[in-house]
């Protein structure tokens, strides 16, 4: 009963350190938000396993729309896609791939196979698949 109880309080502060990490990351483009996110992002290299959603989407905002990224996690979300998987495809591709391969309709499996492997998936086919799934969408 103790060890669920303390669970349970751990995750709510973390929650809450989250949130007011992020609070303070998008109030502003000033220094202050700047070391804020360089500290959480050394807190990541250190425990990649901490990472959440939030951590990924502010990540993909800085080479992506804010639209676009929050898009881009919304869809990983809905098909269950680990944050750790998209920091860590962010980390060996790059923000635009992952962006691709979500939009393409990469599977979760899909994704974790191509983290694990260190084999990207083609560009061009991705965004064939991309620019096909949102022409359906549409």
């Amino acid at each position: 009963m103790h060890a669920a109880l303390a669970i349970v309080l751990a995750a709510a502060i973390a929650a809450c350190c989250v949130v007011c990490w992020a609070a303070a990351a998008v109030s502003g483009g000033n220094p202050a938000r700047t070391r804020a996110l360089e500290r959480r992002r050394d807190d990541l290299r250190a425990h990649p396993e901490q990472v959440s959603s939030l951590d990924v989407e502010l990540r993909l905002a800085d080479e992506l729309s804010a639209h676009r990224a929050a898009t881009v996690c919304r869809v990983a979300r809905e098909r269950r896609v680990p944050a750790l998987v998209l920091w860590t495809w962010i980390g060996l591709y790059d923000a635009e791939l992952l962006a691709l391969g979500v939009e393409a309709g990469l599977t979760r499996e899909e994704l974790l196979h191509h983290v694990a492997t260190g084999n990207p998936p083609d560009r061009r086919s991705l965004e064939i698949f991309a620019a096909f799934h949102g022409a359906v969408a549409s």
